[in-house]
């Protein structure tokens, strides 16, 4: 085929037809070279799609005049890991570009999703392929799974976007949000860290509102380790006072001193993608990925994302996620600078109350066993730790004059983390 123009359509297979048509194809990679066989592909065969169903995986066919000749899929390994898998094309049809456009629409899925990484193997003796993915950005990785077949090399081609220039995540709690001074007072201090060359992205609870639409409800309102018990009902009520009623105050207030606000939930354009927590708890998620790539882009447009914490379900159900959770998992995400939970207090305080200026990891966890940090105090800290691990470089809890003053209890990297070193 070579030399004549070919119309290439790329599709997902998601028919009994399509899957049969995919595993036709692999059957004739597997003749094509039979040493390439294993029990793991056996079972890939006989359970299509298996590990390549949605939501955690895909598979694609390239159409050429409305017949296949190639196909590719890809899986999740980790929330920030996805693997490239089956691309084989057709021989006639090869060095046309037809590999290249079907791993280009997967590392596109991957980006879209806010994955962090795309990795593949493939044959070390494959020089084709290998030139092709290293084309595409793709280098030499350490094994990133078990496996006991030589002659494999391992690529993996990072998606992470460039840390914006001054990004920080500053989450606000809901029961700040009720007063129209602190609102007023919150929006200031934005508006002058803009000033300062900072760029904010703001994560906001709304429990107040939420507790008090509950009892105009007469639903019952129930807390474990300070995360609200959800029933469908509950979520719902959510949705109203969250995304709706909190979310748009906060906008508003930050527009009236002149910041480009503008107002999400991590629901909209799958921004926030979460999983169930737990069944005792509910439609209570807890975030697996985030699109880094497009609160980059807003950001890089001079907006101000303000982001209540409703997500979407990798089951198409809407949750309620804790907005320490959410501003935690966007942090990492972004590659943030600094984590800032705006509370009522200064700061985590002993039991003498004061002020804890910075705290270690295994002290924190001391006094979380002892009773010392109790109720929603417990996720912030754990948030906190949490974001340290996966590479957030400071975290601090503070009030709004330390939001202004640089005050708070911090909490950050040992020096010798910072930088991978």
């Amino acid at each position: 085929m070579r030399g004549v123009a070919m119309s290439i359509e790329i599709i997902e297979v998601t028919s009994p037809e399509q899957i049969a048509q995919f595993r036709a194809l692999l059957m004739d990679y597997y003749q094509e070279r039979p040493n390439s066989f294993s029990e793991r592909m056996a079972q890939d065969l006989q359970d299509l799609p298996g590990r390549y169903a949605a939501p955690h995986g895909g598979m694609f066919l390239a159409l050429c005049n409305g017949q296949p000749i190639a196909t590719a899929a890809w899986t999740q390994h980790t929330p920030a890991l996805v693997e490239m898998k089956r691309v084989y094309v057709r021989p006639e049809y090869r060095r046309q570009g037809v590999a290249r456009a079907l791993a280009q629409h997967i590392i596109a899925i991957a980006r879209a999703r806010g994955f962090a990484q795309v990795v593949i193997s493939t044959w070390a003796d494959a020089e084709d392929a290998v030139a092709l993915y290293r084309r595409l950005g793709f280098t030499e990785i350490p094994p990133f799974k078990p496996s006991t077949v030589p002659g494999l090399i391992y690529l993996g081609l990072d998606l992470s976007p460039a840390r914006p220039a001054g990004a920080q995540v500053i989450k606000v709690g809901g029961g700040e949000l009720d007063d129209p001074a602190f609102v007023a007072q919150f929006a200031g201090s934005i508006a002058r860290m803009k000033r300062a060359g900072a760029q904010p992205i703001i994560a906001h609870g709304g429990g107040k509102a939420l507790t008090q639409l509950l009892a105009m409800m007469d639903a019952p309102t129930q807390f474990v380790e300070g995360l609200r018990v959800t029933d469908a009902r509950t979520r719902d009520a959510a949705l109203m006072a969250l995304s709706g009623l909190a979310n748009k105050k906060l906008v508003a207030a930050l527009i009236g001193q002149g910041v480009d606000a503008i107002g999400l939930s991590g629901l909209d354009a799958g921004l926030v993608r979460v999983a169930r927590l737990n069944d005792a708890l509910g439609f209570v998620g807890r975030p697996v990925s985030v699109r880094a790539s497009l609160i980059a882009a807003w950001l890089a447009q001079g907006l101000t994302p303000v982001i209540a914490p409703m997500s979407l379900g990798a089951d198409g159900e809407i949750y309620n996620v804790n907005a320490d959770h959410i501003a935690g998992a966007i942090a990492v995400a972004v590659d943030a600078g600094m984590l800032t939970f705006v509370t009522n207090v200064p700061g985590v305080l002993d039991r003498g109350g004061s002020l804890i200026p910075d705290l270690s990891a295994a002290r924190a966890e001391a006094m979380i066993a002892d009773g010392a940090i109790s109720g929603g105090m417990i996720p912030k800290v754990r948030t906190a730790l949490e974001a340290l691990s996966a590479g957030v470089r400071r975290v601090r809890i503070t009030n709004l004059a330390g939001l202004a003053s640089g005050d708070g209890t911090v909490f950050a990297l040992p020096a010798s983390r910072v930088g991978g070193v």
